[in-house]
């Protein structure tokens, strides 16, 4: 847990706020959309699906939780429906240099218990698509049109590094000093203090290293298991019965 005090009492921490929450959506800071999955993803691993008013099924299904963190070696990925643009402008687009969001899977098996195949599902609070959650190839349909287009240029397609959801909430720290800059905050941050795992924030903000954000956001470097668009689309069908974190084929 996150441990901090406000007037000798005990304050909010981004736990205890994922747990209270009446619901996924409430949970969204604009633009913050690393911890904004973070806590969706606390929130699912620690609450019963019987009790979550935003899951698909009231069904006690063993959902496995991932954080995938999309983005490209341009930093530049453009993605449609997303709740930084109007609802009812479905032709526009915003380019993020990474977006965060959750996935689950789950192992279906048909009634004579044959055929197995690996659902999986996205939970993107930053998005206007439903239902939510929404299935995989769905979410890439809706968020990715364009790159169906043979004139898109290849380099801004997306790449998704793929990172089990208990390693991310037990690793993942930041300071949030990749959103303040000039002395303002780029966009508001949350009211709970920073998720720092037990570290300690550089108050002095002199070479200032509480983040490993960039760790995430990169899709180079070290065993990462990251996908393309393709890979994605394949796994999407759920045939191969591979595990999230195992198999992909992209070299970095």
């Amino acid at each position: 847990m996150n441990e901090n005090t406000h007037n000798g009492r005990p304050s909010p921490s981004a736990e205890s706020t994922a747990l209270q929450s009446p619901s996924d959506h409430d949970l969204r800071v604009p633009c913050y959309c690393e911890e904004n999955a973070w806590r969706v993803a606390y929130r699912h691993l620690n609450t019963d699906n019987t009790t979550n008013n935003n899951t698909s099924s009231g069904d006690n299904i063993d959902w496995k939780y991932f954080i995938v963190f999309i983005s490209n070696n341009r930093k530049c990925c453009p993605m449609f429906m997303q709740r930084a643009i109007s609802k009812d402008d479905t032709t526009d687009f915003v380019c993020w240099d990474y977006h965060v969001i959750v996935m689950r899977s789950t192992v279906q098996t048909n009634i004579n218990n044959e055929d197995e195949k690996i659902v999986s599902e996205v939970l993107d609070i930053d998005t206007w698509i439903t239902p939510y959650p929404t299935p995989l190839s769905q979410y890439l349909d809706d968020s990715f049109p364009h790159a169906a287009d043979p004139n898109f240029n290849k380099q801004f397609l997306p790449l998704f590094y793929v990172v089990t959801a208990e390693n991310f909430i037990r690793d993942f720290y930041s300071d949030r000093m990749h959103m303040f800059k000039n002395g303002n905050w780029i966009s508001p941050p949350p009211e709970y203090p920073p998720i720092m795992n037990g570290l300690k924030i550089d108050e002095d903000r002199d070479g200032l290293t509480g983040s490993n954000l960039d760790a995430y956001i990169s899709m180079s470097g070290g065993a990462k298991c990251v996908f393309t668009l393709a890979e994605m689309y394949e796994r999407s069908k759920g045939l191969d019965g591979k595990e999230w974190t195992l198999g992909s084929t992209y070299v970095i």
